[in-house]
């Protein structure tokens, strides 16, 4: 499990496929990976992954076919750089919301709208719009963020110049495939309700 709080972003140095899935090496220079055992959780922009290998500063996860088709880690190139977190432990702070790894959709950037200091950015997503919520928590590429409005087949966010600077949302423009995760309470209700 993950709060959503960026720690760093890491860049993959190695990219090689074994049949329909994939094995990636990230390198970071702002991250140390020497408190996480084999076999421990790493979000890779949202995805939860399990790291196979480490070393101080580098880490090798396996993509399944799955998770490939689900998410944007299928156009991750080599030189990509991406948002990472590792995973929570028993008795620290959770600063953004509870976020799972397990990614449900992918978003496209369709406006980015500088505002003040701050950037207006408005996603589209293919389904499921019912499961946000205005005010409500979204996970969009492992980062905890709040919806401002909902428009028409997707949803606003505003991102502060700390989470511009700190995570790859930098680098989005209009056209750019993100991962998001609803809010899990959302899908629980959804659940309830329609049972």
């Amino acid at each position: 499990m993950f709060s959503g709080i960026i720690e760093g972003k890491a860049q993959l140095i190695e990219l090689s496929s074994k049949g329909n899935d994939y094995r990636m090496v990230f390198n970071s220079k702002e991250l140390t990976f020497t408190d996480v055992a084999i076999g421990g959780s790493i979000a890779v922009n949202g995805v939860c992954l399990t790291a196979i290998e480490l070393s101080t500063n580098s880490f090798t996860v396996d993509v399944s076919r799955e998770t490939i088709t689900c998410s944007n880690l299928g156009l991750l190139e080599q030189g990509s750089w991406a948002n990472i977190e590792k995973s929570l432990a028993l008795g620290d702070t959770i600063n953004g919301h509870f976020v799972f790894g397990h990614v449900d959709h992918m978003a496209e950037v369709t406006q980015v709208i500088p505002d003040g200091n701050s950037t207006i950015m408005q996603f589209e997503t293919k389904s499921e719009c019912h499961l946000i919520a205005k005010k409500g928590s979204i996970s969009i590429n492992g980062v905890s963020l709040t919806v401002n409005k909902l428009i028409d087949k997707g949803f606003e966010v505003a991102i502060i110049p700390h989470t511009k600077e700190t995570t790859i949302m930098s680098e989005y423009k209009e056209g750019t495939i993100v991962n998001i995760e609803f809010d899990m309470l959302a899908r629980y209700v959804e659940r309830i309700i329609t049972q």
